[in-house]
């Protein structure tokens, strides 16, 4: 059964490669909002607001695209407790491998993401003091993607996509965070 999956799955991806007719190229700025899963932790968690984006490669033709990113991704949360207020603060060269299929004026996207930890900063609202917190983090960090975008014309696109993090990047074994948060784009494919 598992090799009949397997090469079913080949098969699949060999006939959506083949038809690969197309490469474009394209850039996606945007916003990304986050909170994560932050446990544990009793006190309140804000939304943080940072650039996300980049440019990507696609490859295929009509029926399904491979696309290919690199992106910068600045995410974090703002937690409170009601005696203090702190901002965490990640930086992130992303790269999500995804699976674009079009239906009419919308994409449908989803694929793996892998993310190579920047920086990572605490800013304490209290004294206003601003900490190099890298070392508390994993280097890397695997998430899963999953998106839609509308054609506005045929080279500009508006997205959003949620990232959902697979995996905890703290480096304390008492602390589980997971990076998770909604992308806004607007795109230009070449």
């Amino acid at each position: 059964m598992k090799k009949t999956i397997s090469f079913s799955l080949i098969i699949f991806c060999f006939s959506i490669f083949t038809d690969a007719q197309t490469i474009r190229f394209g850039v996606d700025p945007g916003i990304a909002i986050s909170r994560g899963l932050y446990k544990p932790f009793l006190g309140e968690r804000r939304v943080y607001g940072g650039f996300d984006g980049g440019a990507f490669v696609q490859i295929g033709a009509q029926r399904a695209k491979f696309q290919a990113e690199i992106n910068y991704s600045m995410i974090g949360v703002e937690l409170n407790n009601g005696s203090y207020e702190v901002t965490v603060k990640h930086r992130y060269l992303t790269i999500p491998l995804m699976i674009k299929v079009p239906f009419a004026r919308i994409n449908l996207l989803t694929g793996p993401q892998v993310g190579f930890l920047l920086a990572s900063i605490r800013d304490t609202a209290y004294n206003h003091h601003t900490a190099d917190i890298k070392d508390e983090f994993k280097s890397s960090d695997f998430a899963w993607v999953f998106g839609g975008e509308i054609k506005i014309t045929k080279n500009i696109f508006l997205g959003i996509r949620y990232t959902l993090g697979l995996t905890n990047i703290s480096d304390n074994p008492n602390f589980e965070m997971k990076n998770r948060y909604t992308s806004f784009r607007l795109g230009y494919l070449f």
